[in-house]
């Protein structure tokens, strides 16, 4: 077994979150049933793009597919604004999260049943480091791009930062280059991110998106 199959294995096969997840419903507006561990991962080979999210929500836990629900829906069309089209995306990109199962909703509704994804906890998320770690060696991107707050936070603690540090605003629309790669920050696509509100916000996406449309032509990812 080489050291991609064994990381992919060791991913698939990981129950150490069986416990928390358990304190959690799959979706309280259907019944109670509560989440089971079940890493949302893809087949762990090199590509030029990682993606870099929060976690599975309750699309890719039914689907078992990453990047499938609204988040996935609003960053593959981004993508394919910059010239990486739909088709071509999942050959490109590896799509990856801090966390690699569905953490569970919160188990109160929100007026009008509106149901929320629960914030993954520090544990889960020292659970997954290792992980984490290992996609990005192994996948060895050439481009990361991060995707909200929390997988900016990792990324952070990563590089020996501070993950207090770690305010959208201050690295939205911007790039740093890590280990010969270029890390682009993003805020969250989902809809239920209320940062894209402010104007200066929206501003700062499209920087972002200028400069992941910059580097992916420059790297001979995409076409001009």
């Amino acid at each position: 077994m080489n050291q991609y199959q064994a990381i992919d294995e060791a991913m698939r096969s990981c129950r150490k979150c069986a416990t928390l997840f358990a304190e959690y419903p799959v979706d309280p507006r259907v019944n109670n049933t509560c989440v089971e561990p079940r890493p949302i991962v893809t087949g762990l080979i090199p590509k030029p793009v990682m993606l870099i999210g929060q976690a599975p929500g309750l699309t890719e836990y039914e689907t078992g597919k990453p990047f499938q629900g609204d988040a996935g829906k609003g960053i593959r069309g981004i993508f394919d604004e910059l010239g990486l089209s739909r088709a071509r995306f999942d050959e490109l990109v590896y799509s990856s999260a801090v966390i690699k199962c569905f953490p569970g909703s919160k188990p109160k509704l929100r007026a009008g049943k509106v149901r929320e994804d629960v914030l993954p906890s520090a544990e889960m998320i020292r659970n997954c480091q290792s992980f984490f770690k290992g996609q990005i060696q192994l996948a060895d991107p050439q481009i990361i791009v991060t995707l909200g707050g929390l997988p900016l936070k990792a990324f952070l603690k990563l590089t020996g930062r501070k993950s207090s540090d770690a305010r959208l605003e201050n690295f939205v629309g911007k790039k740093e280059i890590w280990n010969g790669r270029t890390v682009i920050f993003f805020p969250h696509t989902s809809g239920a991110s209320r940062w894209l509100n402010e104007p200066q916000n929206r501003l700062m996406l499209q920087q972002a998106k200028a400069l992941l449309r910059s580097e992916m032509i420059e790297r001979g990812i995409t076409t001009p």
